[in-house]
C-alpha cells in the first residue's frame, strides 16, 4: 500500500525513533508561531534555557489575541514579545496584522513542512499539506530547539 502524505512528511522529519504505530517518533520542526496569550510564557521559558536565537526555517509571534488595554499589562506583554523576537530572530507580527494561524496560512505556509504553534488553531495549516501542530505556550520551546527534536507518537493511521 502507499504511504499517506502525513506519513510521507514525518518521515522526511524523522530525526528519533522508528515510524510504526504507537512509537514515539521525534520529528524536526521547520516552522513555530506563537500568539501574545501563551508566547510570553513561551519566550520566557525559551530566555531561561540560554539559547540565543531559534533555530527554525521560521518562526513568528503574532500579536492578536489580548487587544484590550484596560491596564498595562498586555501593552507590556507586547513590548517584550517585540524585544525578543527580535534578538532570538522571530518576526513578530503587530496587532490588527490578522489572526494567527490565518495569516500564517496565507503568508507563510508550506506544503511538505511541520509547523508547531502555541494556537489551538494551528492545525488550520494541514489544509494545504502542512503537518501542523497545536500545543501549549510550555511545549512550544521545552528543548533546546523544536528544530532539532519534538517528540510524539506515531499515529496508526498517518
Amino acid at each position: 500500500m502507499g504511504k499517506t502524505l502525513i506519513h510521507k512528511i514525518l518521515e522526511a522529519h524523522l530525526v528519533a525513533g522508528r515510524m510504526a504505530p504507537g512509537q514515539e517518533i521525534g520529528i524536526r520542526i521547520d516552522q513555530t508561531l506563537t500568539q501574545d496569550a501563551t508566547g510570553t510564557t513561551a519566550f520566557l521559558l525559551f530566555e531561561s534555557m540560554g539559547v540565543p536565537r531559534v533555530r527554525t526555517d521560521l518562526s513568528v509571534s503574532y500579536v492578536d489575541h489580548n487587544m484590550a488595554g484596560f491596564g498595562p499589562e498586555n501593552h507590556n506583554d507586547h513590548l517584550y514579545l517585540q524585544t525578543v523576537a527580535a534578538k532570538s530572530g522571530v518576526y513578530h507580527s503587530r496587532a490588527g496584522n490578522g489572526i494567527c494561524h490565518q495569516v500564517h496560512l496565507e503568508r507563510f505556509g508550506k506544503p511538505g513542512a511541520t509547523l508547531l504553534g502555541s494556537d489551538s488553531h494551528t492545525p488550520t495549516g494541514g489544509g494545504i499539506g502542512m503537518v501542523a501542530i497545536g500545543a501549549g505556550g510550555c511545549l512550544l520551546y521545552t528543548s533546546p530547539s523544536p528544530r532539532d527534536r519534538t517528540r510524539s507518537r506515531m499515529p496508526s493511521s498517518a
